[in-house]
């Protein structure tokens, strides 16, 4: 019998934006608030994950002292593991060079680089009990740069980036009942390209899914979801205006019923309903509801291949916003494309007009690993959103972002990325006196390369240069460059 799962929130956004990737590229440690295309975050492009091992045992005799410290190294990880409880520390030590402060300008040399210390530590528990499962993660990390006068990464509370993720799944499955309970929250600085500015972002996200067999061919089922997200202590360029702080909130709940018409088909109606809602420091919340009907038909052409499409209708209404031009009744609609040919290779691609969409979404991530020594991955998108720069706006973001891993020898890898996005800022208020919208920069790209030299298991040394857009108002371009030695138990 084929199996057809349910989203908790079918227009999540899962695919790695330009804009993450920027803003997080600072961060130090694992990410563990989000499953997404790891490549770029991680070092070497993720290869090292399935490198080939670098103790001893597999190698030629080496001296007495290396020797020791691998037992040492391998003793602290020991040390670290509590039953399912697993610590992992580390701690890198390097310098970096930026050619642009935080408000874009350019500095001399003697405030244009910094020596750093990034210490991280990261949480696992992993535990299958009976019918039940429990995942969390927590991930930590803050780079400390030596030179009070280095503020590439912003002013302030901001000028060391701290940064703080995690992450929990708790499911129970029978033969005819499954829940799923899901959280994740992040905080930390960063440069945010759609508003041109570095920020302190705060966000947080849960969703609780169950699904019930009553017959082999109907299905029943419910899910629900809140999302929130901060900016806060915005860093606006000299002579600009300061930027209050913004909160928005997306809460969405629905339910559906399934009818297996065949084996590889199956039909589902959905009812759906949810609120957007968004509020700037001293103005009223202003929100928009949705309530949605949907019928979708899946097809399971192969069991590694399967398509979604489906249509309905939905309504919209706003809160706070004049003469909403968005508002009413509409048409809804989704498509999916799911291809899993290997163990190597992955295709999926969506679209969907649902909820309070102004404009479709969708979302393309492929990925393939054409041999053990090299990986490619891209993610195309495009999603929106309440703005963070001015009330009564939508911002909708497009873009596109790819990632070539290459071990070149043994225990060295070179991983390029580059990335393209591009922002439109859309006002809601149809009223003949509603404000232009105010928008931040209209695109932004990036470039980056990055060599891994894994000495150890425990010992690595990372080059990472990367070049992008000017910050703020700046039309220059900005170019980066950190060396770092990592430490790692």
């Amino acid at each position: 019998m084929a199996v057809f799962t349910l989203s908790a929130q079918a227009t999540a956004q899962t695919v790695l934006t330009v804009r993450d990737a920027e803003y997080r590229s600072r961060w130090a440690g694992k990410q563990e608030d989000r499953i997404v295309t790891p490549q770029y975050f991680a070092p070497g492009g993720g290869l090292d994950e399935d490198a080939e091992g670098a103790s001893s045992t597999e190698e030629p005799a080496e001296p007495s002292l290396v020797e020791s410290m691998d037992r040492m190294a391998e003793n602290v990880k020991r040390g670290l593991r509590f039953g399912p409880l697993d610590f992992q520390l580390g701690l890198s030590n390097g310098w970096e060079y930026s050619s642009q402060n935080s408000a874009g300008s350019s500095n001399d040399f003697a405030d244009n680089n910094s020596f750093f210390a990034a210490p991280t530590i990261g949480i696992t528990y992993e535990r299958e009990i009976g019918v039940w499962t429990v995942n969390a993660r927590f991930g930590t990390g803050y780079r400390y740069y030596f030179n009070q006068d280095y503020t590439a990464a912003g002013t302030g509370a901001q000028r060391n980036p701290l940064a703080l993720t995690g992450g929990i799944d708790i499911g129970y499955n029978t033969s005819r009942l499954s829940v799923n309970l899901s959280g994740s929250a992040s905080s930390g600085s960063g440069y945010d390209i759609t508003s041109g500015s570095n920020s302190w972002q705060t966000s947080g996200s849960s969703s609780l899914s169950l699904r019930y067999i009553i017959t082999e061919e109907f299905t029943t089922g419910a899910a629900a979801s809140v999302t929130y997200s901060n900016t806060a202590d915005t860093q606006a360029a000299e002579g600009e205006p300061p930027q209050e702080d913004s909160y928005s909130t997306n809460l969405g709940a629905s339910i559906f019923a399934d009818y297996l018409l065949t084996p590889k088909t199956n039909l589902r109606f959905t009812l759906s309903a949810g609120q957007d809602a968004q509020a700037f420091v001293g103005a009223s919340t202003e929100g928009r509801l949705y309530y949605d009907a949907l019928l979708t038909l899946t097809y399971q052409l192969a069991p590694k291949f399967s398509i979604d499409a489906g249509g309905g209708v939905g309504y919209v209404v706003d809160e706070n916003i004049p003469d909403g031009k968005y508002a009413g009744l509409r048409p809804v609609y989704t498509g999916a494309i799911n291809y899993t040919p290997t163990e190597k290779t992955y295709f999926k691609a969506s679209i969907s007009m649902q909820g309070a969409d102004i404009m479709p979404n969708f979302s393309l991530i492929a990925g393939w690993n054409a041999r053990e020594k090299t990986r490619l991955s891209m993610s195309v998108y495009q999603n929106q959103g309440f703005s963070s720069l001015s009330p009564d706006q939508y911002n909708v973001t497009r873009g596109i972002l790819g990632t070539v891993s290459q071990r070149l020898i043994k225990g060295i890898d070179l991983s390029l990325s580059a990335g393209y996005e591009q922002s439109i800022y859309e006002g809601l208020s149809g009223a003949e006196n509603a404000p232009a919208a105010v928008e931040g920069p209209a695109d932004y790209w990036l470039a980056n390369a990055s060599l891994y030299w894994r000495f150890r298991e425990w010992l690595a040394w990372q080059n990472t240069f990367m070049v992008s857009t000017g910050q703020g108002d700046s039309t220059e371009l900005q170019t980066r460059f950190s060396s770092s030695l990592n430490l790692n138990f």
